[in-house]
């Protein structure tokens, strides 16, 4: 046991240098004002004050909780960065025993089979390249393999601790970020409906209630946080949402709901669904995962209804969360299930779902660049090595090739673990390329080149009419400390909507994408 032990701790640490490296090669720091609000909830929570972005969609107050320490220990803006990719890193390593434990409670393979599953499941090329940008993408796939590891402790020995358990992790999901609200009700519901198997009703009654004042409480605390860090609780609500979405764009959400599934099943090259046959014919309550994973493409459906954008119909930033499990259980399918079955499965899901996506979006819609998020067999941006755009054939065949080969080698686990590990490396150094390249087109991108030269000691910033990524962009290139809300005696320069004219005494410094730069000297 205690070699087990050692087997298990120096793989976890030996995936997070591997992943702190992975995302400290690429070109950064940041894509989008996502991640500078992160940080700034973060630096708030730290003492910092408010952040002068204006105000921002809802984010979740937990993964700014793992920021605030690096804050509050005086790191400044580049310092940060590597804090969050460190932690990130640290975040998709402790995946590994957790994954490991599921992987062994649901099947009965090997501790070797068990581990390779394990560190495939949690080396997916997405999760180690988003591991560069501060998102929650690696919080989440932890926190969903906890929760449902204790739902499945929790079946099979019903207990009031393992039931609390179970309701905070779900909690901390939603604290985490607001789409994850559904998973966590599922997660709830899943222990209440353990209590009323056990006709435990009384249990599964107080499990409800300690489900609902939580997710009352975090959404408290959020709005706390936020409002304190952006002077808004929030750009919209869940009311509001709910009341953009009418029963005419059903059809769309299902279209949307589609792409992600299929978006899932060709990124895994396959491994989602042959993991999902394994959770179906596996242990009591596994079928609860599934559950989870509806409650995400649901809401993926929901958000993605109306955006127009070249990932819209193939998307994978929502379910990413989910497929470490999948994956891990699909590699142990591999070698569990017939060798004719696991092919057929692997081919016609991959087909199936490239027509889907073939079907489903817009005719123009992949000649378009596409989000840099793809997983295990499919291309990362693009095609291999940062092409321009991404379509659903491209991402296919390389589903295919991926597939077959892991399908071929399904007996030997340390073949498939080279495969594996073949098809995450393309995809880890075509992501790197990709995301090079978005950097250097993104707002970010083109601030840090335009400021590159330019002395200010203090900016005005208009975030009321100034677009959120510039601002963001800005603000985080000159320094937190040095934006100010009005000119004073310090103020050296400002940034303004494009249409807005500069004070008399000011001078065009630059041109950017949203606004445009002034000195006052």
């Amino acid at each position: 046991m205690q070699v087990r032990t050692r087997i298990i701790a120096a793989t976890t640490i030996l995936h997070a240098a591997v992943g702190t490296a992975v995302a400290t090669a690429v070109t950064g720091p940041l894509l989008a004002v996502d991640d500078l609000a992160y940080l700034s909830m973060g630096r708030t929570l730290a003492g910092g004050g408010a952040a002068p972005l204006g105000p921002q969609p809802p984010y979740g107050f937990l993964y700014p909780v793992l920021l605030a320490p690096g804050w509050a220990l005086g790191l400044d803006e580049p310092q940060m960065i590597v804090w969050a990719r460190v932690t990130n890193a640290v975040l998709g390593a402790l995946l590994i025993p957790v994954l490991l434990v599921l992987v062994r409670r649901m099947t009965d393979a090997s501790f070797g089979r068990s581990l390779v599953a394990a560190v495939i499941g949690a080396s997916l090329p997405a999760a180690l390249l988003t591991g560069s940008i501060v998102w929650t993408e690696r919080l989440l796939p932890l926190l969903v393999a906890v929760a449902f590891l204790l739902l499945l402790s929790q079946w099979d020995r019903p207990s009031s601790t393992t039931a609390g358990a179970a309701v905070l992790t779900a909690i901390a999901l939603y604290a985490t970020h607001p789409r994850m609200g559904p998973t966590t009700v599922v997660v709830i519901a899943a222990v209440v409906v353990g209590f009323l198997r056990e006709r435990r009703g009384r249990a599964g009654a107080a499990t409800a209630f300690a489900g609902i004042v939580g997710i009352v409480a975090t959404e408290l605390v959020r709005r706390a946080v936020a409002t304190a860090t952006f002077a808004s609780s929030g750009t919209y609500d869940e009311l509001e949402l709910i009341s953009r979405r009418g029963l005419s764009e059903t059809a769309e959400m299902a279209v949307h709901g589609g792409g992600t599934v299929a978006y899932l099943v060709l990124a895994t090259a396959g491994l989602a669904v042959i993991g999902a046959v394994v959770i179906v014919n596996g242990r009591r309550g596994g079928a609860w995962y599934l559950a989870m994973v509806a409650a995400v493409v649901a809401i993926a459906g929901w958000f993605l209804t109306g955006v127009d954008r070249s990932d819209a119909y193939l998307h994978g930033r929502y379910i990413e969360v989910m497929a470490p499990l999948l994956v891990a259980l699909g590699v142990v399918g591999l070698a569990a299930l017939p060798r004719r079955f696991s092919l057929r499965l692997v081919v016609g899901a991959a087909v199936v779902a490239g027509i889907y996506g073939a079907w489903a979006g817009p005719g123009d819609v992949w000649t378009r660049p596409r989000s840099p998020v793809m997983m295990l067999g499919t291309e990362v941006g693009g095609a291999p090595f940062g092409g321009d755009f991404f379509e659903p054939g491209a991402a296919t065949t390389m589903a295919l090739l991926v597939g077959v080969a892991l399908v071929l080698a399904r007996r030997r686990i340390w073949t498939t673990a080279i495969v594996a590990a073949a098809a995450v490396t393309l995809a880890v150094f075509s992501g790197i390329e990709a995301l090079d390249q978005l950097q250097q087109g993104s707002v970010v991108g083109q601030v840090q080149m335009a400021l590159a030269e330019i002395e200010i000691d203090e900016i005005v910033i208009d975030t009321g009419r100034v677009p959120s990524n510039l601002a963001g962009a800005v603000a985080w290139e000159v320094g937190f400390d040095r934006v100010s809300a009005g000119i004073d005696p310090g103020t050296t320069h400002l940034l303004l909507p494009s249409d807005a004219a500069g004070p008399a005494d000011a001078t065009l410094v630059v041109e950017l994408s949203g606004g445009s730069l002034w000195s006052l000297r």
